[in-house]
């Protein structure tokens, strides 16, 4: 697999196309790749359901001051309340979120361990060790099913605390987004619904540009 710093911001309900924004002045983006359960399994996602993702850094802007070579970087979701879904005119389940919140953390430790059945004795704790980078709070989130088994995913966060506000990532705006794999494609710990791979983007002002929904994928999934 392969990871690249992405700056654009990629919503997930732009499956089919994105409307274009205004422009947007980069500041720096986190990639990532993990893994995510929901309480009562994902499909369905009935109303009440909580997401949660446990992740891995894999690039950091160095404009953050993290330096994977003597750290990990990790992060951590929880707390993804669902709405529920609804399947949309071209069979995609479509699933609102509210709630949650985001954390990125640096620990010299490399103990990172997804482990199964989570929550367990590895997750969250070597997800939340370590030096707090970055912290925030959802303003909106959504996951789109497609029929295939895999997705998209998209939220908007408010940020909160860490170090990173504290330097030129301060008064910017936040959007976490990324695919995941089908199951059946995918080797996926037991108890876990979802692989996971995308990117925190940071920008000083939001945008989009259009992009159609094999684009999307390709974006977070160069190559396949």
């Amino acid at each position: 697999m392969t990871f690249v710093t992405r700056k654009i911001v990629v919503p997930a309900l732009a499956l089919v196309a994105l409307v274009s924004g205004a422009g947007t002045a980069h500041a720096a983006a986190v990639d990532y790749v993990g893994f995510a359960w929901e309480t009562g399994t994902l499909a369905p996602s009935n109303p009440g359901d909580v997401l949660a993702a446990a992740a891995v850094v894999t690039q950091i802007d160095p404009l953050f001051e993290v330096d994977l070579g003597g750290v990990e970087g990790t992060l951590f979701i929880d707390g993804l309340v669902s709405t529920g879904g609804y399947v949309d005119g071209l069979g995609r389940t479509v699933i609102g979120y509210v709630g949650g919140g985001i954390s990125v953390y640096a620990d010299p430790a490399h103990n990172a361990d997804w482990g199964v059945n989570p929550a367990n004795g590895t997750v969250p704790g070597t997800f939340v060790d370590g030096d707090l980078v970055f912290s925030g709070n959802f303003t909106s989130f959504t996951l789109i099913l497609d029929p295939s088994g895999g997705g998209v995913f998209e939220g908007y966060v408010d940020g909160t605390g860490g170090s990173a506000l504290a330097g030129p990532c301060s008064g910017c705006a936040y959007t976490f987004s990324g695919t995941f794999a089908a199951p059946t494609g995918a080797q996926i710990p037991a108890g876990y619904d979802l692989q996971i791979d995308g990117v925190l983007d940071v920008e000083s002002t939001v945008s989009v540009e259009s992009m159609s929904w094999g684009a999307v994928k390709n974006l977070y999934n160069p190559g396949r």
